[in-house]
């Protein structure tokens, strides 16, 4: 007698036989178990300007099982209303369905964002996810970015007296041009992001109002990390540079941010019977040649730091230049230096050079980092002095030059920009520095009080560096400093 078998035990097995069978013959794995890999839960881009295309991320998805898996969709959380487009293994063209991955295998996914004008002038936060469905599970990476309204000017030029304030940062592509007889004011806390080879072209002039609270910045357009931890904005070379014209006069700038550009400032052979460049509490830094290149100009500098290039950090050629508690210094590490010292000064042909240095340090990795020549066709070869300064330089600068100075001893800055450092650079100094107790402190008097670029993060610090730079504050100055002091 034949063993009796219900139908409905017969239909499972059947059942069971088929699926089995087409998951064996096709390679595929249908049980809800087995779920996709992602690299990452969270893909963040830094701030993205409105309506400009974000740079590329990327990110890999695994399929760490056994066999093929097949994901039936692949979709954006908004359907696309956000400003982010997907790309998946190559391919942009959607609806992504049934797309398989091999055993143990990945594929690439893309993201790009362009984010559309926003209500408000201030970053925005942008959120969406990509989903991903998969043997009935559902799993998603947050997309994040932060979307900022610009005012984009290509190839603008200013013709008629004009102030820029901070309600927007300006995105320059091309060139800003200021022409003559007409003046740029710069409100503080002004953000100015330059293109890839755009520069800045003042025939006019350009007065800077930065505060030490709300700086005016002039840098890249790029707002991401070439590697994690380490921004675009702390390579050199991200834009062109600011060039004052031979017609250009009379450009005052308080705290001003210039980085990571060519060149910071090039100002042409004009004339040094009026000012060329006021400059007080800024920093430039980063370059690809020079921090300053100065032709027969004439400059005040004060309180400023100038720090790395790839050539002279100050170059001044003829002309009358006055640095006060400077700090000028030399340790570019992200690209080769072309072997020329932080600091050069030249009498060439007719111009001749009066410059003077008070309390200012000029350092850095080469054994000698100040370079005179005196030596032009003029009849007065030129007016030097450096007063109560540390230099380094081999062998000792003569007398005539140099009163009250320490030569080639380490000044100790706080980071250098080694690797293990990622790069970051802080030039304020050590307690431990040779700089303290040398500066002659008669030379403040005359100085407003503008010190507090010295408090960010460490107040001690900054008392410190105002003390023993021998900055001499009466009550009411020291009352500023402890103003500012947050705890």
């Amino acid at each position: 007698m034949k063993p009796f078998i219900p139908i409905f035990l017969l239909a499972f097995l059947s059942s069971s036989f088929f699926f089995s069978g087409c998951s064996q013959e096709d390679g595929y794995t249908i049980n809800p178990v087995d779920k996709l890999r992602l690299s990452v839960d969270t893909l963040s881009f830094d701030t993205v300007f409105s309506t400009l295309e974000s740079t590329t991320a990327w990110l890999k998805i695994f399929n760490p099982n056994n066999k093929k898996i097949r994901i039936s969709n692949i979709s954006l959380r908004s359907g696309g209303t956000k400003g982010y487009h997907i790309n998946v293994d190559g391919s942009s063209v959607s609806p992504f369905t049934n797309v398989d991955i091999l055993a143990k295998d990945s594929l690439y996914l893309f993201v790009e964002m362009t984010p559309p004008e926003q209500t408000a002038d201030r970053s925005v936060l942008v959120e969406d996810a990509i989903l991903f469905e998969t043997n009935g599970n559902q799993q998603q990476i947050v997309l994040q970015a932060y979307s900022q309204n610009a005012t984009i000017w290509h190839g603008k030029t200013i013709t008629s007296d004009t102030t820029l304030t901070a309600e927007r940062p300006f995105l320059i592509y091309d060139s800003l041009v200021v022409i003559e007889n007409v003046t740029l004011t710069i409100a503080n806390g002004v953000n100015v992001h330059f293109h890839d080879g755009a520069n800045m072209e003042v025939y006019g002039s350009v007065k800077v109002n930065g505060t030490q609270i709300s700086p005016v910045t002039f840098r890249g357009d790029r707002l991401d990390d070439i590697f994690a931890g380490f921004p675009y904005d702390n390579y050199p070379g991200q834009w062109g540079g600011i060039r004052l014209k031979n017609t250009s006069f009379n450009n005052d700038w308080n705290y001003a941010h210039i980085r990571g550009a060519n060149w910071g400032v090039y100002a042409d052979s004009s004339s040094k019977d009026q000012s060329k460049l006021k400059i007080t509490n800024s920093i430039i830094h980063n370059m690809v040649y020079n921090c300053i290149k100065s032709s027969n100009c004439q400059l005040t500098v004060v309180n400023c730091q100038l720090t790395n290039s790839g050539s002279y950090t100050v170059c001044l050629i003829g002309g009358q230049a006055d640095f006060t508690f400077c700090t000028i210094a030399n340790y570019q590490r992200l690209i080769s230096r072309d072997g020329s010292p932080a600091l050069a000064l030249r009498s060439y042909k007719d111009y001749s050079l009066r410059s003077k240095f008070i309390n200012t340090i000029v350092y850095g990795t080469q054994s000698n980092e100040l370079s005179l020549d005196l030596t032009g066709n003029s009849q007065i070869l030129g007016d030097i002095n450096f007063s109560n300064c540390l230099l380094k330089i081999a062998p000792v600068l003569d007398s005539k030059y140099a009163t009250n100075c320490i030569y080639s001893d380490d000044p100790h800055f706080l980071k250098l920009g080694t690797a293990a450092e990622n790069y970051k650079y802080d030039f304020r100094i050590d307690s431990i520095s040779s700089a303290r107790n040398v500066g002659n402190p008669s030379f403040s008097k005359n100085l407003s009080f503008r010190y507090e670029r010295y408090i960010k993060d460490k107040v001690l610090l900054c008392l410190i560096s105002v003390l023993m730079n021998g900055i001499q504050v009466n009550r009411s100055q020291a009352g500023k400093i402890l103003s500012l002091i947050k705890y």
